[in-house]
C-alpha cells in the first residue's frame, strides 16, 4: 500500500532531527496536553447536538472565543482553523473594497497580496527598513507612513508585520495613533508574535535573569485588527491561528462576513480544541514555563553572542527609529563574511550551507536558510538539553570558519520596481515564457520570491529591470529556494511575463546589455 505522505512523515521524525522550526510544540503535544493527543479519533467530530456551530457561534464555541477575547484583552477573538492567511484575507477584506487602496508594508505575507489580488486593491506600498548587511527587513518607520498618508489620503487601511519573520518590531502604539488620526484602521500581521502575551506579562520579580523586555502584543498597543498564528511559537497544532478585534473603525458585519467566507464549513474540532487548550495552558503558565522560557533564551543568547564568527542577530542591529522592540525567541544567525574550508580552498559560508551542516552533522533542523543567515524558532517546549545541543553545534562549525570578504551582496529589497498593470489585469492577461535574461523591461505575470518567508522580489503587473534579475540570479546562486522561476527542457531559468510589455524591443535590449555590464563588473 502506497502511503507517501505517511512514508515521508515517519521518515523525518526517524532522522531524529531536533525541530528548531515551526509548529511551537515541537511534537510534544503528547507530554504537554496529554488529554488532548491519547486519542484525537475520539473528538473529531462535526457540529451535532450542543457541540454549537462556528459560522454562527452561540454555544460553547461562542464560550471560547468570549475566554480567548478576555485573556488577549481584544474586543472580539475569532478562532481560526485555516490559519493566518485567512485572517488577513478577511481583516483586509473587512476593511477594504473592490478598488481600494491600502498602505501595506512590502515585507506582507503572500496571503495579503492574494487578498490584494482578489479585490482588486490599489497597494501603496511601506518599504521597511533594509538591512543591507544582514539581508533582511527591519521595523516601518513612523514618518515614513505619516509621509505617504499625506501623499495618498484615500487610503482605506494600513498593513504591517510586526514581529516580522525575524523577529523585529515596530512600534505600533504609535503607527495605531497615527493611523486613528486619519480615521483609518491598523491590521498587523503579528503571525509570529502569538507568545508576546504571555512572555510580556510574566512576573518579572519571579525571574533571576535580566532578559530584554518582551514587546507588549499589538492589540494592546491600539491596534484595530491583529492576526497571530498560535502554531508559530505556541505549542498549538499547525493551522490554528486566531484574529482579534479591537475597534471602532471596522464593521465587525462584514469581519465576521468574510472570515465565514474564508474557512471552512467543516471546522476541526480537533484544532479548535488544540488553540483553546494551548491558551489556557500558556495563560496558566505566564510565571511557570515562560520564566524557565525566558531564563534559558537569556542565558544562551549571551553564549550565542560570544560565538567569534557567526553573529547573533539583536534589536541593535536595526534602526532605533524603525525597531521598537525585538522577539528574543528568535535565534537568527548571520553567516556574512564568514568562511569555511571545503577541500583544498576556502569558500564563502551561506545560510543554506551552514542549515545543511546543522541537519546532517548536528541533527539539528532550521526554520529556513537565507542567504547570508538561518533562522531557529524556539518555544516554551525547547528543553535546557536541546538548547545546549544546539550551542554545542554552533560552538563547533564556529570553531571551523574564517573571516571572509564577501564582496557578493545580499538579494536587495531596498526599492519597490516600477508598478506598470495592477496584479488582477496581469494574471488575466495572456502570458510568455521567457529566459529569465530577456526579462528586463517586461511585466511579470507571476510572484517570485524566496520562500521561506514568501516576501515578493516582483509581483503580477510589475517591470523587471537588469537589477532585478540580477538580485534573483544572486538568490538562486546562494542557494535559496525561489518561486516563480522554472527550468525549461534544458535547464535555462525562464520567467512568465505578460503579452504586454512595458517598454519596447529597442529599450529592453538596452536595459539587457546593462544587465550583462553588471555581472561582468562582477
Amino acid at each position: 500500500m502506497e502511503q507517501p505522505i505517511l512514508d515521508g512523515l515517519i521518515e523525518y521524525q526517524t532522522t531524529g532531527c531536533y525541530p528548531w522550526h515551526m509548529p511551537g510544540h515541537k511534537r510534544r503535544l503528547n507530554t504537554i496536553f496529554p488529554e488532548l493527543v491519547n486519542n484525537p479519533f475520539s473528538i473529531d467530530v462535526t457540529e451535532v447536538s450542543n457541540l454549537d456551530e462556528f459560522h454562527d457561534p452561540q454555544g460553547i464555541i461562542q464560550d471560547a472565543f468570549d475566554r480567548a477575547a478576555d485573556i488577549y484583552g481584544s474586543h472580539k477573538s475569532y478562532y481560526l482553523v485555516n490559519g493566518s492567511s485567512c485572517g488577513l484575507l478577511a481583516a483586509i477584506s473587512a476593511v477594504c473594497k473592490k478598488g481600494d487602496s491600502l498602505l501595506v508594508a512590502r515585507n506582507s505575507h503572500k496571503s495579503v497580496y492574494n487578498a490584494m489580488r482578489l479585490l482588486q486593491v490599489n497597494p501603496v506600498y511601506i518599504l521597511p527598513e533594509w538591512n543591507a548587511e544582514l539581508g533582511m527587513f527591519g521595523g516601518v518607520s513612523t514618518e515614513q507612513v505619516k509621509k505617504l498618508l499625506k501623499q495618498h489620503p484615500n487610503v482605506k487601511g494600513i498593513l504591517i508585520v510586526s514581529p516580522t519573520y525575524e523577529g523585529v518590531v515596530s512600534d505600533v502604539e504609535k503607527l495605531a495613533k497615527i493611523a486613528h488620526k486619519s480615521r483609518i484602521p491598523l491590521i498587523v500581521d503579528a503571525a509570529h508574535g502569538a507568545h508576546f502575551e504571555f512572555m510580556s506579562n510574566v512576573n518579572e520579580t519571579l525571574s533571576t535573569t535580566n532578559y530584554k523586555k518582551v514587546p507588549a502584543p499589538a492589540i494592546r498597543q491600539g491596534a484595530d485588527l491583529v492576526v497571530e498564528s498560535l502554531h508559530k511559537t505556541l505549542p498549538a497544532m499547525t493551522q490554528c491561528a486566531i484574529l482579534h478585534e479591537n475597534s471602532s473603525l471596522v464593521d465587525l458585519e462584514r469581519l465576521e462576513e468574510f472570515l465565514s467566507i474564508y474557512q471552512s464549513t467543516s471546522p476541526s474540532y480537533v484544532f479548535m480544541a488544540s488553540m483553546e487548550a494551548c491558551i489556557e495552558k500558556m495563560n496558566h503558565e505566564r510565571d511557570g514555563l515562560f520564566i524557565i522560557y525566558k531564563e534559558l533564551l537569556a542565558e544562551y543568547r549571551k553564549k550565542f553572542e560570544q560565538l567569534s564568527h557567526i553573529h547573533l542577530v539583536r534589536e541593535e542591529d536595526f534602526k532605533r527609529e524603525c525597531a521598537a522592540g525585538y522577539d528574543g525567541g528568535k535565534l537568527v544567525f548571520s553567516v556574512k563574511n564568514c568562511s569555511i574550508q571545503r577541500g583544498d580552498s576556502r569558500v564563502a559560508l551561506t545560510g543554506a550551507m551552514l542549515s545543511k551542516m546543522l541537519e546532517e552533522e548536528y541533527g539539528q533542523m532550521m526554520e529556513m536558510a537565507g542567504g547570508d543567515y538561518i533562522i531557529a524558532m524556539t518555544s516554551v517546549a525547547d528543553s535546557p538539553e536541546s538548547f545546549a545541543a544546539l550551542y554545542e553545534a554552533m560552538e563547533a562549525i564556529d570553531g571551523q570558519l574564517s573571516e571572509w570578504e564577501d564582496l557578493s551582496d545580499n538579494i536587495v529589497y531596498s526599492r519597490v520596481p516600477q508598478h506598470f498593470i495592477d496584479m488582477t489585469k496581469a494574471r488575466d492577461l495572456p502570458g510568455n515564457k521567457v529566459l529569465l535574461t530577456d526579462a528586463p523591461g517586461r511585466v511579470s505575470r507571476d510572484y517570485i520570491f524566496a520562500y521561506p518567508p514568501g516576501v515578493p522580489i516582483i509581483t503580477p503587473g510589475e517591470v523587471f529591470t537588469g537589477e532585478i534579475v540580477n538580485e534573483i540570479c544572486k538568490a538562486l546562486d546562494k542557494g535559496l529556494n525561489i518561486k516563480g522561476v522554472r527550468l525549461d527542457e534544458k535547464g535555462n531559468r525562464i520567467v512568465q511575463v505578460t503579452a504586454v510589455g512595458a517598454q519596447g524591443e529597442k529599450k529592453r535590449s538596452k536595459i539587457k546589455e546593462r544587465l550583462w555590464h553588471m555581472k561582468d563588473r562582477k
